[in-house]
């Protein structure tokens, strides 16, 4: 998950926990609706589906809301609820039953101790299940999105130096500027972990916007020959950039996950979120960012994607 969202990982839920509940209003029970043809109380309550503050979580929330619906269940959308907190609060207090996040950040947030297991798929969703477990909750299959920290050159650099992993840097880091945001260098996942994972010591940093056009523009002009940005941005998905595999595992493994209660996991609900994981990839995300960011439009992005891989 990019640099300011993984950053919540450190966050108190103790000092939190009034507000939270103040934004996500108590829900009357929390028992999941029933599919069309199943026979269903008419006091059941909705699927009430919450989400974080930032465009690609509105997205992910409009998606889980839309594919439920369509699959014949009743559903609340509780979107632009705040940060992990917030929505970590909520969940824990039975306000909201579903919530899209990031496997590996959600596990350093939970679990800060068990972060070594938070940067490969294999080891961080079985933990994460079990810390989810203690909520009453649990995660479905992750997509095969990941939106995390990547550390991009171009083309033309990553063929000077024959570049494809991070840990190819070593031998010339010391002739290169590093462009990132003013955090990264204090940043376990940035600078920071560069250095003490990688041994890497670039010969300065440069410091720009979060996985913006400053970033960008630095790295085109050679005023930087590394920069950090988010996995889902789609400046750097095109032939011009190459991004470095990071192939020591620093990285939190931030593949999107639905963190739902364990009443509502019935399998309906599962099919349906599971059908829409197995269809979700890193530039299909990417995509839905950026339609999401030029219409303003989080909810519109959502139903025209789906309607186009066939989910609706």
């Amino acid at each position: 998950m990019p640099l300011s969202r993984t950053r919540l990982a450190v966050t108190a839920l103790s000092v939190l926990g009034a507000t939270a509940l103040s934004l996500a209003l108590p829900v009357p029970g929390a028992a999941a609706a029933q599919p069309r043809g199943e026979a269903k109380d008419a006091s059941t309550s909705p699927i009430v589906i919450g989400s974080e503050n930032f465009t690609e979580e509105l997205v992910l929330g409009n998606l889980y809301n839309d594919v439920l619906q369509h699959a014949g269940f009743k559903t609340k959308l509780r979107s632009d609820l705040g940060t992990r907190a917030y929505v970590d609060e909520a969940m824990a207090h039975k306000a909201i039953d579903l919530f899209p996040d990031y496997a590996g950040s959600l596990l350093a947030y939970l679990k800060p101790k068990e972060t070594s297991l938070a940067t490969q798929l294999k080891t961080d969703l079985p933990a994460l299940r079990k810390a989810l477990a203690a909520q009453g909750a649990t995660a479905l299959n992750p997509a095969a999105a990941i939106d995390t920290n990547v550390f991009v050159v171009t083309a033309a650099t990553a063929k000077k130096y024959h570049l494809k992993t991070v840990s190819q840097l070593q031998p010339v880091a010391s002739q290169m500027v590093f462009a990132g945001p003013p955090e990264c260098p204090q940043y376990a996942y940035c600078l920071k972990g560069l250095k003490s994972l990688y041994h890497l010591h670039f010969k300065g940093f440069l410091s720009a916007d979060e996985s913006g056009p400053i970033t960008l523009a630095d790295l085109e002009n050679g005023k930087a020959q590394v920069a950090e940005f988010f996995s889902t941005d789609t400046s750097i998905l095109g032939g011009g950039f190459v991004q470095l595999e990071d192939n020591k595992h620093l990285e939190p493994a931030d593949h999107i996950i639905p963190v739902i209660r364990k009443s509502s996991d019935v399998p309906g609900v599962a099919k349906a979120l599971n059908a829409l994981s197995a269809k979700l990839t890193t530039p299909a995300l990417a995509d839905l960012d950026k339609e999401a960011t030029n219409t303003h439009n989080p909810a519109g992005a959502a139903a025209q994607w789906l309607k186009k891989v066939g989910l609706t």
